[in-house]
């Protein structure tokens, strides 16, 4: 917070100021598009996720229906197409039919052998791998930010002093 004895209080608007305003405000106008331009890209992204997800779903359903997928997915898939459950009440434990029940726990010995399938690929991991890992990268382009922005700091506090000191 700036003190009442401040040099920077002492500043009396000037030309170059309406320059900098200018600057200033064509960096917001800047910003906000790009705002603007990420917000459309990530909703169109959201959109083709979502006909993605009911494009796959609808294959699931079709293959369940056919019985591709064993007979508590047909049985389960029935009832769905029925209104009395739904993937959500079969997987939360809602829904307590033998299908559904079977279902939860097919499901949970597939996860449980993919997360050991995991594991055996860590233990081929070695040290000397060059690959860095997610946090590793997470850090490295979390500093490369922090450093541009500093910088963009800098040169801002460095256009503020010539301003100031033109005045």
């Amino acid at each position: 917070m700036a003190r009442i004895d401040d040099p920077m209080m002492d500043h009396v608007p000037g030309p170059d100021d309406d320059r900098l305003v200018g600057d200033f405000r064509t960096m917001a106008e800047t910003f906000a598009r790009l705002l603007r331009e990420d917000d459309e890209r990530e909703n169109a992204r959201a959109a083709i996720e979502a006909e993605e997800r009911r494009e796959a779903d609808e294959h699931r359903a079709a293959r369940a229906r056919a019985g591709e997928m064993g007979a508590e997915w047909r049985t389960v898939q029935s009832r769905i197409d029925l209104g009395e459950t739904s993937l959500e009440a079969v997987f939360r434990g809602e829904d307590q039919t033998s299908a559904a029940q079977a279902l939860r726990k097919m499901s949970s010995e597939n996860l449980r052998a993919l997360r050991e399938s995991w594991d055996e690929v860590d233990d081929d991991v070695t040290e000397d791998d060059d690959r860095p890992s997610p946090d590793a990268e997470f850090d490295a382009a979390a500093r490369q930010s922090h450093e541009r922005y500093t910088e963009a700091l800098a040169k801002i506090r460095d256009a503020l002093e010539l301003a100031r000191r033109d005045v």
